[in-house]
């Protein structure tokens, strides 16, 4: 165990017996994961309340949390659930998908690591593409998206996701199988109409 590790479980330990300085420093170290699937299964305009939420469920049950995932994994669950609950009461009050792009024209992919790079040209191509991309990801059912998102995107392995999801491996596979069986053909419609 290096020393990185040794000092992440240090502060864990501290932060399960109530030190909130100790919490607040986990906070900082998964602040960026979290965040990053809360906007990628919430929208980005509801990321920072989701991540908000998202930890402080995470202090309220991290006395109960055992251990027998990571902390990260344990960190995508509730942060998964939280971004659900969050997604599911905007679609209740406002009946609308995520929108394709931002009020300065930027496709979510584009303001996030890996987004558009290169010359003007390219930056219009790599749009559209994020755009069609991100449209498609809109038509998964919602399991499907989700672990689509938690391995492509975040890249979290088989076993982290279904310990996130509360599924099985083979859930996890068979929905990574046809959330991407799905994505190619919508893909592949949308490319043929165009």
């Amino acid at each position: 165990m290096n020393t990185r590790d040794k000092q992440k479980r240090e502060l864990l330990s501290r932060a399960r017996e109530g030190d909130m300085e100790a919490f607040a420093e986990l906070f900082e170290e998964y602040r960026f994961f979290v965040f990053t699937i809360a906007c990628r299964l919430a929208g980005s305009h509801d990321g920072e309340d989701v991540v908000m939420e998202s930890f402080l469920k995470a202090w309220k049950a991290l006395p109960q949390f055992q251990g027998r995932s990571s902390l990260k994994t344990w960190l995508a669950h509730i942060t998964r659930n939280c971004a659900l609950d969050f997604r599911r009461k905007s679609e209740r009050q406002k009946s609308r998908e995520l929108p394709a792009v931002n009020e300065n024209g930027e496709s979510f992919l584009e303001q996030h690591p890996g987004g558009v790079a290169g010359n003007p040209s390219e930056q219009s191509v790599n749009r559209e593409t994020a755009e069609i991309i991100e449209s498609a990801m809109n038509r998964l059912a919602e399991e499907q998206r989700t672990t689509v998102t938690l391995r492509e995107v975040d890249g979290l392995s088989y076993r982290e996701i279904a310990a996130a999801t509360d599924v099985n491996v083979g859930t996890v596979m068979s929905r990574l199988f046809y959330a991407k069986r799905k994505l190619r053909r919508l893909l592949r419609e949308y490319y043929d109409e165009g």
